[in-house]
């Protein structure tokens, strides 16, 4: 009898695994549902770190919710688990909730006895100063242009669709409104972002797709360009308007390179630690060059602790007076730390505009022309010219190389060749080279 007793617990136990049993008030649900499967509401899901998205697993073949289910079979709740392969990318709760923790990919598994069901999770990080600038982008169906600035977002296209943008320092969402007012709305999801392509899915279909991205220069107006410029005396009777671009030092940018008259020229070029032009740039015409026998070596900013270009062979300062100097190594790195880059032209001179990340600032605008060095705009090396395609912009820093008492360092911007990528720092320059300057303006106590 106590064996006939224990099979048929072991029976019962065995069938509750299988059926879940409908309450009597339910008329229309079947007596008894044979569990054949599970799955997920979502099977793959983009997140942001802090995202939070609610997954639902179905019983099969009734396609019955486990909420549901749990409501005429209350020991099913111990039956039930959630799990993440990787919590440190995201987690789930006892209730299905999934949270995005850090940048990567995790599987978040919802499990019913024999059976399982999973959600593939991958979490970005969405870059926003990648896409600064216009972008011509190529799709299989559309040929968008996107502009992405400090202004917010801005769309053309030659089918003049309708768009809504939203930006939650993160993720981009786009809304397609169609090509006329009224039509049915699809959403672009950007989840990411790089140097040559959007990936995205619209959230009709969840179908992953990617844009091919390709750099056009934004024109600037001499208004838009000059809009919060303002004016510093110069030595004798020079004014020279500056920008004040916030930065955490109080450094002032001029708006044009030394000795030029307009925001799109080259202006003078001077070899490093040189007040004077002359016509070629050459190691062994270089004012702080040895070439005796034995020697060659320089006879100034030679020594490793003499590393700042000092006033009396700084050319801002003999053309402009005490308060102007050239640039140091630190003045740039503070300028490319708190701006954001994008590729512009004016009046047909290409180069990049510089603008503040911060907001009291963000009107602020700074245009630095592509300008070759003497090694590229010599004559007597036009294959140099040719190679560089003139796509880049050399500028003096009142820096030495701590590495190499021949070089001095430079504000270097460019771009490839694709229209893809944006160069922009410092590096190293041979001194005897003659290079663009764009003064800054300290105003001393």
């Amino acid at each position: 009898m106590k064996l006939a007793k224990t099979l048929s617990k072991v029976v019962l136990i065995s069938v509750s695994l299988l059926f879940l049993f409908s309450c009597d008030n339910k008329e229309d649900e079947p007596s008894q549902y044979v569990i054949e499967g599970v799955t997920l509401n979502i099977n793959r899901a983009d997140l942001i770190p802090g995202d939070t998205i609610r997954l639902s697993a179905f019983l099969q073949p009734y396609n019955k919710t486990v909420d549901e289910a749990v409501s005429w079979s209350e020991d099913l709740k111990d039956r039930v688990k959630w799990e993440s392969d990787k919590s440190q990318v995201a987690i789930v709760d006892k209730n299905g909730v999934v949270v995005a923790k850090g940048v990567g990919s995790c599987k978040i598994r919802f499990i019913l006895g024999t059976y399982a069901a999973e959600c593939r999770v991958s979490v970005y990080s969405f870059d926003k100063q990648i896409p600064y600038g216009l972008w011509s982008v190529d799709g299989t169906e559309e040929n968008y242009l996107f502009t992405f600035d400090d202004t917010g977002y801005r769309f053309t296209s030659a089918d003049t669709c309708f768009f809504d943008w939203t930006f939650d320092g993160m993720r981009l969402d786009i809304t397609n409104k169609g090509s006329e007012p009224g039509q049915s709305d699809k959403r672009m999801i950007i989840t990411s972002v790089n140097a040559s392509k959007i990936d995205f899915y619209y959230s009709s279909d969840n179908d992953r797709k990617t844009l091919v991205l390709k750099r056009i220069p934004m024109s600037y107006s001499q208004e838009e360009l000059m809009f919060a410029s303002t004016q510093k005396p110069g030595a004798g009777d020079t004014i020279v308007s500056v920008v004040d671009m916030g930065l955490p030092s109080g450094t002032m940018w001029a708006v044009c390179n030394l000795g030029a008259e307009g925001l799109d020229e080259d202006g003078v070029r001077y070899a490093w630690a040189e007040t004077t032009t002359r016509q070629n740039y050459i190691l062994e015409n270089y004012k702080w060059y040895d070439s005796a026998p034995k020697k060659l070596c320089m006879t100034k900013y030679d020594d490793d602790t003499d590393l700042q270009l000092l006033a009396e062979d700084d050319p801002v300062s003999a053309c402009l007076g005490d308060d102007w100097r050239t640039p140091t190594k630190a003045d740039v790195q503070e300028l490319f730390e708190n701006c954001n880059i994008i590729y512009a032209s004016y009046c047909g001179k290409e180069g990049f505009v510089i603008i503040p990340k911060n907001e009291y600032y963000n009107d602020r605008r700074l245009f630095m022309p592509f300008s070759l060095s003497s090694e590229y705009v010599n004559e007597q090396n036009p294959s140099h010219y040719s190679n560089i395609n003139n796509k880049s912009g050399f500028f003096w820093t009142a820096s030495r190389s701590e590495y190499d008492s021949f070089e001095a360092y430079s504000l270097c911007i460019s771009k490839d060749d694709n229209n893809v990528k944006l160069y922009y720092g410092v590096g190293a320059t041979k001194r005897f080279h003659a290079l663009c300057i764009r003064p800054v303006y300290v105003e001393k106590n």
